[in-house]
Parts: structure tokens; C-alpha cells; sequence
């Protein structure tokens, strides 16, 4: 019996794997079914160690929270190392070849995250040269995640900032501490690419941004009209159709349950301040403690469950790696942003407040 459910548990894996392969690759599959089998064993081993990790505080055992479960995953997902291959741009070929880009990453997410019920929105922006010349796109995701109090937070999270550069290198936890609104700046000076999800979402970072988005809303660009050669009510109405269109996703992410029927553009626009003031409520950082206590616990948790050591053991591993890790994620910040001035929130009281490896 134990055989025929772990089967079933399996070919579901499969399928689900699959749904997610085709939604952002299309229907062509190229990996062979004893491919997709290998991915789907290590699929399951990884939910099958998620659910049966356990912490322990004061003594008393616990499954992972929240935050744990995310840091959990992200650490499975971002600790891949960062290759541009074919096979890195999706999620089977990510799976197999424990190598992985943006997309890669970004797809991996979306498939445990819909798993574990944890709200997801993928994001696209351009990232350009010194010359402000288009070099590529690049995909990154914001997820919902409860505290201890079960207050909502939302994270801006990006695993190639993170992710090994060759094998030699270790994970960083950037996503855990950049605040969203410095985020672009961080990575190859994102902005929003205009298209899709990203280009409204990107409008919540200020209110002055997200006030003139509003107002662009019922302009019309000469040149746009010429060209298209619409009238300006086509033009005003479109840009409007593109606001539910985002707009549904962002509900559906941020689950506020707006009935988006019959709204006439008014009502849009009503909408769109209801989930630009809900944005600002939850794009709160977590209290540093409960998340270096939660990077730390998932590291002791695996150890024990993985390696069965003792606690203590555990613990001393799990404090060396978190050391090591947020020292890694610290240097970037001081690279990447050397003549910038930003930091991250976290910044600072990581580096005054941790370790001496990290002064």
C-alpha cells in the first residue's frame, strides 16, 4: 500500500511539474519521462524533509512556521549555481542539472510556492548598461510571508543575487534583507520592463510614483496615436484594460477578493489605491531577531533530520553557515553599492549586531 501511494504521490508530482513546465515554456517538452521521473524523486524527498524537520525551543518541538518553510525553500531553490545554459531557463532542466538563471529559479518558486499555499507574483523588469542600453530581461518574484504573530510581510526576492557562482561559492541571503524599494537598484539598475505585472506593481515602490501612474492612465502620447492610429478613447481605454489585467493578478496574489466585475474605470482606479495602501501595510520588514533566529533554525533543523546530529552540533554547524552566509550577502552589498550610498534595512544591524566574522 505504502508502494502504491508513493507511486501516486509521484505521477501527481509529475503532472503538477509539468502544468508549470508548459505555462511558461509552452508544450514542448524535451526531457524523456525517466527525466521527469529522476525530478519528481527529488521533488518528493524535498517535501518529504519539509514536513518532517522539526525545531526545537525551550525544549519543545515544533514544525517550521511560516517564515521557516519560505526560508527553507528559497534556500532550496537559490542554492543552484548560477550557469546560462538551456537547460538552466526552466524548471525541469533546473531540477536536473542543479544549475539555474533567473527564469529557472523564478519558475522552481512558483511550483513549491503554490505547493505550500504561499502567495507568489513573478516580475519581469530590463536591465540595462552604463550607456542605459537594453541588455536582457530578468525575472524575480515577490512572495507574502507570515511572522510569528501572524502579520503579513511582503519580501522582494531575486536568487540570482543570492545563488553560487561556481561550486566552490556559497549561498547569500540578500532577498531576506533588501527592502523592495532597493532592490532595482541593486541588480544591473532594473526598471520596470512596461509589460505585464511588473510595470504596475513597480508603481507601488513611492507614493509619487504610484500618484503619477494614475495620471498617465487618461493621457495619450501623440506619437503612440499617430502610429497606432487609434483614437484617443481606444487609447485611454486600453491602457485602462491593462490596469484590470494586472489588476486580477495582484488580487489573486494579494488575495483581497475585489469582485472586478462591471467596474467601470472610476472603480478601477478605486481598486488600485485599495492595493497600493494594503501594499504599504505589509512591506514591512520582519524584525531582524525573528529572522536571523529563522535562517538559523531551518539550518539546525536539516542538520538534525538530515544528518541526525544533536542539537547542540546542529546548532554550533547551523551559526557558522549563517556567519558565512550573511558575511557573503554584507561584501555584496558593499560592492554593489560602493558609490550608490544605499543599504538594506537589515544592514547595518547585522553587521554592528553579529559575529566577529562579520565586523
Amino acid at each position: 500500500m505504502e508502494q502504491l501511494n508513493n507511486q501516486f504521490e509521484l505521477e501527481n508530482i509529475k503532472k503538477k511539474l509539468l502544468m508549470t513546465y508548459t505555462r511558461y515554456n509552452g508544450d514542448n517538452v524535451p526531457y524523456t519521462d525517466e527525466e521527469l521521473s529522476k525530478v519528481a524523486i527529488l521533488i518528493k524527498s524535498f517535501f518529504d524533509k519539509l514536513n518532517n524537520m522539526v525545531i526545537y525551543e525551550d525544549n519543545v518541538s515544533r514544525k517550521l512556521n511560516n517564515l521557516e518553510l519560505f526560508v527553507a525553500i528559497y534556500e532550496f531553490v537559490a542554492d543552484r549555481v548560477y550557469v546560462e545554459q538551456d537547460t538552466s531557463h526552466d524548471i525541469i532542466g533546473t531540477l536536473i542539472t542543479n544549475k539555474g538563471v533567473c527564469q529557472g529559479y523564478c519558475q522552481l518558486m512558483n511550483f513549491l510556492c503554490e505547493s505550500y499555499h504561499i502567495p507568489f507574483l513573478y516580475k519581469v523588469s530590463d536591465t540595462f548598461d552604463e550607456n542605459k542600453n537594453s541588455i536582457d530581461s530578468h525575472g524575480n518574484f515577490e512572495v507574502i510571508v507570515q511572522d510569528k504573530d501572524g502579520f503579513n510581510h511582503c519580501l522582494h526576492c531575486d536568487p540570482t543575487i543570492d545563488s553560487p557562482k561556481n561550486e566552490m561559492d556559497i549561498l547569500g541571503f540578500n532577498a531576506f534583507l533588501i527592502h523592495d524599494t532597493d532592490i532595482n537598484r541593486y541588480y544591473h539598475k532594473q526598471i520596470p520592463s512596461g509589460n505585464g505585472i511588473s510595470f504596475f506593481y513597480n508603481n507601488f515602490l513611492d507614493e509619487q510614483t504610484f500618484e503619477h501612474s494614475i495620471m498617465l492612465l487618461s493621457q495619450v502620447n501623440p506619437i503612440e496615436q499617430m502610429i497606432s492610429g487609434k483614437t484617443e478613447e481606444e487609447i485611454v481605454n486600453g491602457h485602462f484594460t491593462m490596469l484590470k489585467n494586472n489588476l486580477v493578478e495582484l488580487n489573486a496574489f494579494f488575495r483581497l477578493n475585489i469582485d472586478f466585475h462591471n467596474l467601470d474605470n472610476s472603480q478601477l482606479i478605486g481598486a488600485y489605491r485599495v492595493m497600493y495602501q494594503y501594499y504599504n501595510n505589509i512591506a514591512q520588514p520582519f524584525a531582524s531577531d525573528e529572522l536571523k533566529q529563522a535562517i538559523k533554525n531551518v539550518k539546525t533543523s536539516e542538520f538534525m533530520y538530515q544528518y541526525h546530529l544533536s542539537f547542540a552540533d546542529a546548532s554550533m554547524q547551523s551559526q557558522q553557515i549563517f556567519e558565512q552566509r550573511m558575511a557573503k550577502s554584507i561584501y555584496q552589498q558593499e560592492k554593489y553599492w560602493e558609490n550608490d550610498g544605499g543599504k538594506s534595512f537589515m544592514f547595518m544591524e547585522v553587521k554592528s549586531g553579529g559575529s566577529s566574522t562579520m565586523k
